[in-house]
């Protein structure tokens, strides 16, 4: 290392010092390597690492220490992080304003059932909002997908469909029902029996459910409005109609910004073609200066050969080229200069235009938060209607804060008769629709929606729950409703609907309903008992176009799943079956549409998913493919057997 220490920077004309030094000095580690031998290999790439700085942050021309560098010690630190500190640091760093718009996305089905319910005293509103919360954190948190949280739909019709007497339940009744519901569905998640449903269950039949249920969602919300009238009042036809329309211009999709994109990808890359040949040209430049230096260098060992110069480390002679590179970088502009063409107070007053009026942008640069948008339209018109509510109206005024229990014993003097009677004309009906919708159906959806999100392993198994699968989901729907039911909740779910409306007013991960279980948290801790008053003063008519859009969006999405399955049917037939006809795209498309088709029109008319699955199925089973795939996995099944 004495050569190093003593070796003077040549003054040369025709290349500046700067760019000498370091392969000066890196040429005297490949000296010194070859003439000591106990000099390893990790030292030496240790001192390279170090050779602009030093160890304690010293110059390249100052002596380096031998100091060790294990490099393996930052993955092993990456292992040790704590996982609840990386999943708050993803929280934060995914808490945007279009998240903060898709966890709204939900409450057009959710605020209507549960004011519903909570109003025939069926459930307790407190109890109900905390715990539907405190579900949509704990499921925000172990996925990071828009993942909603749902009043049972069919619980909920019937209980409100009437007393007991008149074949409806009380509240008793609703508890029992979604307690034996997610027993029964975390049994068949544990069990894995969930999967032989869904493998009964073929994929055109739950695109077939989710456009029958986005058409009754749709629909319900269109019969909301249409009850209303045309005037007399702000919650009117009028508002519905011009929040509709509204909605059609903050959804459209912004064609602008995909040109941009694809002309700013383009730049980038001409930037970077420009960036690499630049650096080609410093590294023959250095080579060319490590040669003269070999022959200057009187401590230099003569067999060092024009080899060892190339076998240097490139991240050497990058290094070499980092101040050009950066050089370079800030020659070449990234975005091509703005020349306004108006005057300074022409643009001042577009800028203060694009900002207090961003909902009326024509090409925004994110989407607009259409959540935000109807919500904050609903909460003003509800905040007047409070204001202006004198002593006999019917709203709960004036507000109380807390004061309302959140934790209650909702089992409190049930009877056998109340579990029977949960059973029967809950749990039952309930169980196909869970089944399906709530767990197949959401997962189908997840698995379209988020495809950057699936799990390589299951992907590969041609598997359509590869972000969040169905026993994870099914278990998740039994604990929330074993769990929370008896003290207080709801019975709860996980819904299509849902998660496609959140989806739309822009969320795409979990930390939408973080956001919006801490609204429903501190909904029912602060205001308590007035909680009901507030969500009953928000407007019908922007409920109402809130549920129409989530159900549209469902549709679109059975629709797009339909067309996907029938062009991965395409990729797996081979090149000769496609040109001698075997296989027609237009065929199979038209058969999967019918099958889906019935499926949803059943859906559509008797309001039963029930009943709507098993007539896709039966149209599965004669009109499509069922029975010669039916026959094609027994043989496979024989097949193995025998074999064993």
């Amino acid at each position: 290392m004495q050569n190093q220490q003593h070796l003077q920077r040549p003054s040369s004309s025709k290349h500046p010092p700067s760019l000498t030094t370091p392969l000066l000095h890196d040429a005297t580690l490949s000296n010194t390597m070859t003439n000591n031998d106990n000099v390893n290999d990790h030292e030496i790439s240790s001192s390279r690492c170090n050779e602009d700085t030093g160890p304690n942050g010293t110059q390249a021309n100052e002596p380096i220490n031998n100091t060790t560098h294990n490099d393996d010690d930052e993955p092993h630190q990456h292992k040790r992080t704590n996982p609840i500190t990386s999943r708050l640091r993803s929280l934060h760093q995914t808490l945007t304003v279009s998240e903060l718009s898709g966890s709204l996305g939900d409450l057009g089905t959710f605020i209507p059932l549960t004011t519903a319910l909570a109003r025939q005293r069926k459930i307790s509103l407190g109890p109900a909002l905390f715990w539907a919360g405190l579900s949509n954190v704990i499921t925000g948190w172990m996925w990071d997908v828009p993942m909603c949280v749902q009043p049972m739909k069919s619980i909920a019709a019937v209980a409100l469909s009437g007393s007991v007497e008149e074949g409806g339940m009380d509240a008793l009744s609703v508890t029992t029902a979604g307690i034996l519901a997610g027993g029964v569905v975390l049994f068949l998640g544990v069990t894995n029996l969930m999967e032989v449903v869904n493998w009964v269950v073929p994929l055109t039949v739950v695109c077939g459910i989710q456009v029958g249920v986005g058409v009754r969602l749709a629909s319900k919300g269109m019969k909301d409005v249409m009850d209303l009238t045309w005037g007399g009042g702000y919650d009117c036809i009028g508002l519905a109609v011009g929040c509709a329309v509204m909605c059609l211009f903050w959804l459209r999709e912004n064609e602008k910004k995909e040109d941009s994109g694809k002309n700013g990808q383009g730049r980038q890359e001409e930037r970077d073609d420009m960036i690499s040949q630049v650096n080609d040209q410093d590294v023959s430049l250095n080579v060319e200066m490590g040669q003269c230096q070999q022959h200057q260098s009187e401590n230099m060992n003569s067999s060092l050969h024009h080899e060892n110069v190339h076998s240097l480390d490139s991240t050497m002679l990058s290094s070499s080229s980092s101040e050009r590179t950066s050089a370079l970088h800030s020659a070449i502009p990234s975005e091509p200069p703005f020349t306004p063409k108006s005057s300074s107070l022409s643009s001042c007053f577009h800028k203060i235009w694009n900002k207090t009026c961003c909902c009326l942008h024509l090409h925004p640069s994110t989407p607009h938060p259409v959540g935000i948008y109807l919500f904050l339209i609903g909460s003003i018109f509800a905040a007047i209607t409070l204001a202006t509510a004198g002593p006999d109206s019917a709203y709960d005024l004036p507000l109380h804060f807390f004061g309302a229990p959140i934790v209650i014993n909702a089992l409190k003097g049930v009877s056998p008769s109340d579990w029977s009677i949960g059973f029967l004309r809950g749990t039952l009906p309930q169980l196909p629709l869970t089944a399906l919708n709530s767990v197949i159906s959401v997962c189908c959806l997840a698995h379209n929606l988020y495809p950057e999100k699936r799990n390589a392993a299951l992907e590969a198994q041609d598997r359509t729950d590869a972000v969040v699968t169905r026993r994870e989901v099914s278990i998740s729907v039994g604990l929330m409703n074993l769990l929370l039911c008896p003290l207080g909740s709801m019975p709860n779910c996980h819904g299509a609907g849902g998660l496609a409306g959140q989806h739309r007013f822009g969320a795409r991960h979990g930390t939408s309903v973080v956001i919006l279980g801490f609204f429903k948290m501190g909904l029912a801790v602060f205001f308590g008992s007035s909680a009901l008053t507030l969500l009953d003063a928000l407007p019908v008519a922007v409920l109402g176009v809130m549920v129409a859009i989530a159900g549209l969006e469902l549709v679109g999405t059975g629709v797009g799943m339909l067309v996907e399955s029938v062009e991965k049917e395409k990729e797996k037939v081979t090149g000769c079956r496609a040109r001698s006809g075997i296989f027609d795209p237009k065929k199979v498309l038209r058969e999967k549409t019918l099958v889906a088709m019935v499926t949803g029109s059943v859906i559509i008319a008797t309001s039963r998913t029930d009943y709507g699955a098993l007539a896709g199925w039966v149209a599965h089973m004669i009109y499509g493919n069922g029975i010669l795939d039916f026959v094609a996995w027994t043989k496979k099944k024989r097949s193995g057997r025998t074999s064993v």
